[in-house]
């Protein structure tokens, strides 16, 4: 029979859970009511060591067996709901007996008394006990070799770990993806580990230079980088054998103890140009994880930090891909309303500075845009890049302002800028294409397309063009029919061009209908519209002509 206090602080546990849940904080959230309910009970039930992510989709969340957290994010998302209600439900009303509280990276809550001192006689009414106490599944971190990085509501702290070196097993990489083993001459191994040390190098230099990242230096082991503030850390892998090299990458959330990114990049024939393919993994690596707005890491943080209003520039930034993703007039007000904000507190902002010249350019082609002074917008794309002209962004944005301003020359040497220095590497291939030059553009933005499956829609509209430049109605078509954002300007005018090409005259004028719709000066002045979209003078002649078949001009 269970003693008197362990009964009592069942009960005082099961009357909080009552009363948080009935609490206006809560407001009647049947899924937040009904998790919390679910964790509280499983670890008065002895069993708060089994609480996991698969168990809580499929039992709170009705997702089938085999859920992957990496692809849905449901869980994450209502922890960390139901972790800030907690915070506010307490923040509100601090004197009680016992708080319920969801330590970050753990599934299972804890039960903390008041400010009374604890009864020695009784360790589980202790100020951070749980009932189960089951034993973390990590060792505790060693003593940091360098200072903790403060926590921040500016951007995140990574930590690259030395990438190691594989040279006890080698394998030939087949054209089929298989392995067979071949033998290594002795220098191989030498070769694969200055490799190593030069991938962990150039990642170190490129995320150094990414927008709103703090890079942990000289961290040797995940609990070390952990102890010292790194909430990700990047670790690697090198494998080189003749003619080819392989390298894994793994990206880690010591938050949440797991594992949230990974990929394996195979080069062949790599013998005479290690240095161009190392620069060439890295930057593809930088591009994947870091590059704002749409790196891996910047998309974990927007799910955990989008739910409350920005507290910083950064949280700004992270709100521009669901803006990206529909186009949607609220969103585009709040956007603005929240770069202005910011703006009057840090006018020298430069990274916010262009993107916010960026959304006042971007916005003019949505029926909720405003009208934009080109030169007002030009003339902010050029502070930013005097703000900040070692990063990528502002040259982008600097870029894409020009070329809707009809300055084909000088977008084209902006993006090449842009090129020179990382960055979104997508973008920067987009804004090559439509500034004429297609070849390199496009070459870019399909090999990045292939390389993620998170990518703005939009990027279809310079494929949709350059097919047009070629001829190619019918692969036009199925590019202009993926950008799928209807709010957006660039998808009504591609779908008239090319089905006005395609003699599907009804269709084309149904498309320059809805392209009217968002922008009503294009019925007046088609010219002046398709020149803000392509320097290509020969491409613009037969945009217009097009147009004119769908019925505009």
């Amino acid at each position: 029979m269970e003693s008197s206090p362990q009964t009592e602080l069942r009960a005082a546990i099961v009357a909080e859970l009552d009363r948080v849940v009935t609490s206006p904080v809560f407001g009647g959230s049947a899924r937040q009511i009904r998790l919390l309910r679910f964790l509280v009970g499983e670890v008065l039930a002895g069993r708060g060591a089994e609480l996991r992510a698969p168990l809580l989709a499929t039992r709170i969340f009705d997702r089938p067996e085999g859920f992957d957290s990496t692809e849905d994010s449901i869980v994450r998302v209502e922890m960390s709901k139901l972790r800030r209600a907690l915070e506010r439900c307490y923040a509100a009303n601090r004197a009680t007996a016992v708080r319920i509280e969801l330590p970050r990276g753990r599934y299972a809550p804890v039960f903390a008394t008041g400010p009374a001192a604890p009864d020695p006689a009784q360790p589980s009414v202790s100020r951070r006990p749980s009932l189960d106490s089951p034993p973390s599944d990590r060792p505790g971190p060693p003593s940091p070799r360098g200072p903790r990085f403060p926590a921040s509501a500016d951007g995140p702290v990574i930590a690259i770990l030395p990438f190691a070196s594989i040279t006890a097993v080698s394998a030939s990489l087949n054209a089929d993806g298989s392995e067979s083993e071949r033998p290594v001459p002795g220098s191989t191994g030498t070769r694969s580990r200055a490799i190593a040390h030069g991938l962990t190098d150039r990642l170190g230099d490129l995320f150094v230079r990414a927008p709103r990242v703090r890079v942990l230096s000289r961290a040797a082991t995940l609990e070390e980088a952990e102890a010292r503030g790194a909430r990700y850390v990047v670790e690697g892998s090198v494998r080189l054998i003749p003619g080819a090299l392989r390298v894994a990458v793994k990206l880690h959330d010591t938050t949440r103890g797991i594992q949230v990114w990974s990929k394996t990049f195979d080069r062949s024939d790599v013998d005479n140009r290690l240095f161009a393919v190392e620069d060439e993994i890295a930057r593809d690596i930088t591009t994947l994880l870091v590059a704002l707005p749409l790196g891996a890491v910047h998309a974990i943080e927007a799910e955990e930090r989008c739910v409350h209003p920005p507290r910083s520039a950064y949280e700004v930034l992270l709100r521009f891909p669901r803006w990206l993703a529909t186009f949607d007039g609220r969103l585009q007000a709040e956007l603005a309303d929240h770069c202005a904000r910011f703006l009057e507190r840090d006018p020298d902002d430069g990274v916010l500075l262009a993107y916010s010249s960026f959304l006042h350019v971007l916005s003019s082609w949505t029926a909720a845009g405003r009208d934009h002074d080109r030169c007002r917008s030009a003339d902010h794309a050029r502070r930013a890049v005097a703000l900040e002209p070692k990063l990528a962004n502002p040259h982008q944005v600097l870029a894409f302002v020009l070329l809707d301003a009809g300055d084909g020359p000088g977008a084209q040497a902006a993006a090449k800028v842009a090129l020179k220095l990382g960055g979104p590497l997508m973008f920067t291939g987009f804004l090559l294409a439509l500034s004429g030059d297609w070849e390199r553009g496009t070459a870019i933005l399909r090999k990045h397309r292939s390389l993620t499956k998170r990518y703005p829609g939009t990027v279809h509209h310079a494929l949709a063009l350059d097919a047009c430049r070629r001829g190619d109605y019918a692969a036009a078509l199925i590019e202009a029919e993926a950008i799928t954002t209807p709010n957006l300007a660039w998808s009504a005018l591609d779908r008239a061009v090319v089905l006005a090409r395609l003699g599907r005259v009804a269709d084309a004028r149904a498309a320059g209908r809805d392209l009217a719709a968002i922008l009503p000066e294009v019925a007046r002045d088609p010219r002046a519209v398709v020149r803000r979209v392509t320097a290509d003078q020969a491409l613009v002649d037969d945009l217009v002509e097009a147009l004119a078949l769908a019925g505009l001009g």
